[in-house]
């Protein structure tokens, strides 16, 4: 109730978006097997994202011409959510929610 009173859609998590950029990255890979079901891809990303450190955005700019530093920081969060995406699948794969 009270996000959407004050929620703008510029303000987004980079962390999601990595995190389903490497979901994709994996599903067309051949080096992991991953469910691929609405369900499992969800629960992926969940878990990932339980693990993962927000990094919020929240104008135009900042997204459209980002900073060194920020540029450093998504490459290190695209290194950790892999590791936590993996994880992920690993997790759902061993207690599938289908």
């Amino acid at each position: 109730m009270y996000k959407e009173m004050y929620y703008h859609e510029d303000l987004e998590n980079l962390a999601e978006e990595i995190v389903f950029e490497q979901i994709h990255l994996l599903i067309e890979g051949d080096d992991v097997d991953v469910p691929t079901s609405e369900v499992s891809i969800q629960d992926i990303a969940a878990i990932a994202l339980n693990n993962m450190p927000a990094k919020y955005c929240c104008n135009f700019m900042e997204k459209r011409d980002p900073g060194d530093q920020l540029l450093e920081e998504v490459k290190d969060l695209k290194k950790y959510a892999k590791r936590q995406v993996i994880k992920a699948i690993k997790k759902v794969k061993s207690i599938p929610h289908d």
